[in-house]
């Protein structure tokens, strides 16, 4: 008998898993006005009837309110299934998280639908499988008590806590079902992955239940537990925090604190706070190196998005936990872990097939916007794009807002001739109306002409001119002047402003919306401690981590 891989299964035995797993009714845990049931198992936005301790008059504006419930990202879902089961997935098969002005956390615009959830059950039997093979628990899996044994023990970490008995019956209630498998441990692998692919495991549940004051609740330990565990790895918590859950010290920001300093010298923080640095830099917000034209390629190894990705990720773990220890060192490391291949695309030192150090050169290269996993992600499939990547740095990196243009204007590359690409594109965007936008975008895009969108260095343009890379940009009150791409970054490196960006961007990363009011003297702290540290990564973490907001959750709007 061969086992489907789709949901049947799991909503035979878990009846909620498609009333809860779908954005529907997580759009409705985030957005009702209704205050989630105390205590219990109750659904999301289901209330036990009324609340005669609740707050009177209209609930806070949807933006003031946390979401409730959170999605796991991609890198979450991937790291918990591997720090749950010791299976790696490939990470491009899982559903990936929807961005919104460049944030990839934001709770509220994210979902699933019943594909997605085909799409978690097959990953999850797939691990499943795998484990369970690789399982030595010191009896024999294929015997319904031994089996029920794994499984009484790995549920609550699956679910990030122990939750009801009935909860945990049903689960074991697979181990007697003949279409769960021909075999016990079959059958195992068959409840692993349908509590992999439940609500339970798929979201983060952030509702709380005593409550502070107006709409603010304490967070439950377990749900703190989560937080903090997602915060720091980007996965579920372990055994420790669990039993710190289950004895209710949680709430204790010197418990917290000192979890958070266990956390950070573990290899896992490395690749968790890899995914907040992503973020920030943009990613994922356009295309790969693999999405650039053949003549861009020519030349280049098939494999080299994917190696230009680990490399951009090595090199983070190398600035945030072996040298700066800072995000803003980010923008201004001094080298970069490369390849063979990336080091000859590069012009860097010669590298073997393993990821090496290699120093960069100061006048051409420095600090990550000019990684190319960076750029490809900011530019073109081919040619230069100086408004998109000045876009995306005064946006993303110093968190500026720009409006829209009113008008686009039409651009022939012929029409100037004679003139540079800087030339003609500065004549083009010369009006008022134009230079509200392009005053800002504009000087830190043209910084990055001489580079093509993977990441070349170029002497000079076709004609064979040198590329003029020097301007002035507004930032905050002042303004920053440069060069050259190399002397942007540095000066970035070094401004408020970028700080004040990076405390803002780690407030909507860990707690999964856009600050709102009441947020306003929290974001502000945060910010000035960015500022003092030069955004210090343990010292944004532990600002944040010992906050009594870090604990809480505002719900109502």
């Amino acid at each position: 008998m061969t086992r489907t891989a789709d949901r049947s299964w799991g909503l035979m035995v878990v009846p909620l898993l498609g009333a809860l797993a779908t954005q529907g009714c997580y759009q409705g845990a985030s957005g009702s006005e209704d205050m989630p049931g105390e205590g219990g198992d109750d659904l999301p936005g289901e209330s036990d009837g009324d609340d005669p301790d609740g707050p009177s008059g209209p609930p806070p504006a949807a933006s003031e309110s946390s979401p409730g419930l959170r999605l796991l990202t991609q890198r979450e879902f991937h790291n918990a299934v591997r720090d749950l089961l010791g299976v790696s997935l490939d990470r491009e098969l899982i559903p990936r998280e929807a961005l919104v002005d460049g944030h990839g956390h934001i709770a509220q615009a994210q979902g699933v639908g019943l594909d997605e959830v085909d799409r978690y059950y097959e990953l999850g039997l797939a691990a499943a499988e795998q484990a369970v093979l690789q399982m030595q628990p010191g009896c024999d899996l294929n015997t319904p008590a031994c089996a029920a044994s794994v499984a009484e023990q790995l549920l609550p970490r699956i679910f990030r806590e122990p939750g009801p008995v009935e909860r945990t019956e049903r689960y074991l209630s697979i181990l007697e079902e003949p279409d769960a498998g021909e075999s016990v441990s079959e059958r195992l692998a068959t409840l692993i992955a349908t509590a992999t692919a439940s609500p339970h495991f798929l979201y983060r549940r952030e509702l709380g239940d005593e409550r502070v004051e107006g709409y603010v609740r304490w967070l439950t330990d377990y749900e703190i537990a989560s937080r903090l565990s997602f915060l720091v790895w980007q996965s579920g918590p372990d055994e420790a925090l669990l039993d710190a859950a289950a004895a209710g010290q949680l709430r204790d920001p010197e418990v917290r604190a000192q979890h958070l300093t266990r956390m950070l010298a573990d290899d896992r923080a490395r690749a968790g706070q890899v995914g907040f640095a992503l973020d920030w830099l943009g990613t994922a917000m356009g295309g790969t190196i693999d999405d650039k034209d053949p003549e861009v390629l020519e030349g280049t190894s098939a494999e080299l998005a994917r190696r230009a990705e680990h490399s951009l990720e090595r090199t983070i773990e190398d600035v945030l936990f072996d040298g700066a220890k800072t995000f803003m060192g980010l923008l201004d490391t001094d080298r970069y872990w490369v390849d063979e291949s990336l080091a000859a695309l590069l012009d860097l030192p010669p590298a073997g097939e393993s990821l090496e150090a290699r120093e960069l050169d100061p006048l051409v290269r420095r600090g990550l916007l000019m990684h190319p996993a960076v750029l490809a992600a900011h530019t073109k499939e081919s040619g230069a794009s100086p408004f998109s990547v000045g876009e995306f740095i005064y946006e993303n990196v110093l968190c500026e807002k720009i409006a829209p243009p009113l008008e686009i204007p039409e651009f022939d590359p012929g029409q100037l001739e004679g003139e540079t690409l800087r030339e003609q594109l500065e004549e083009l965007t010369a009006d008022a109306a134009c230079q509200a936008c392009h005053a800002r975008i504009g000087p830190p895009g043209f910084a990055f002409l001489s580079f093509d969108p993977i990441g070349r260095h170029l002497a000079a343009d076709g004609e064979g001119r040198p590329f003029d890379t020097s301007g002035t940009v507004p930032v905050g009150e002042g303004t920053v002047s440069f060069d050259s791409a190399a002397e942007l970054s540095s000066a970035l490196a070094t401004h408020d402003n970028t700080a004040r960006c990076v405390a803002k961007r780690l407030f909507r990363w860990t707690y999964g919306y856009f600050e709102g009011g009441d947020d306003e003297s929290y974001v502000q702290q945060l910010q000035a401690q960015a500022i003092s540290s030069g955004a210090e990564l343990e010292v944004l973490l532990s600002t944040i981590v010992r906050s009594d907001p870090f604990a809480q959750v505002r719900l109502g709007g």
